[in-house]
């Protein structure tokens, strides 16, 4: 498990020097705006290269080469949902294995089924704790079960 240090209960941000090393990249579908930009603005402070999208229409032009080392994806989205994003991520040979955290305020089981047998790797609820979300997200990037 890759996690980083903790300070005081609290987790220690990436020097410069960790941030500028080897970056992993990831796209962020969230169609709103202040979770969008908490997610970009924690994810970087975190050392990570993030791409913020507002919806999945661009998202093709990001899984290209390189792939992202993760995709947080919301379900509820203006025009495709996140399932079906998810289906075409799992349908598409270059993306079948990219970790994928579906981030989402559907908390019903029907949804949460549906995340979980559409091959997401981890389905979080909103609201979502900080550091629980960051932990989630190392894990992942790392290749470790979440």
């Amino acid at each position: 498990m890759a996690l980083l240090p903790r300070v005081a209960g609290k987790r220690k941000r990436a020097s410069e020097d960790e941030r500028m090393k080897g970056r992993q990249r990831i796209v962020v579908v969230e169609d709103n705006f202040a979770t969008r930009t908490m997610l970009e603005h924690t994810l970087e402070l975190e050392g990570y290269d993030v791409v913020a999208l507002a919806d999945a229409a661009m998202l093709d032009a990001h899984l290209a080469a390189p792939v992202p080392s993760l995709v947080i994806l919301d379900v509820m989205l203006p025009g495709v949902d996140g399932f079906t994003v998810l289906k075409s991520i799992r349908a598409a040979e270059p993306t079948r294995e990219l970790p994928v955290l579906m981030l989402t305020a559907l908390d019903d089981a029907d949804s949460t089924w549906q995340g979980w047998t559409g091959g997401c790797d981890y389905y979080m609820n909103k609201p979502f704790d900080t550091e629980d979300l960051l932990s989630v997200v190392d894990n992942l990037v790392a290749g470790v079960a979440a």
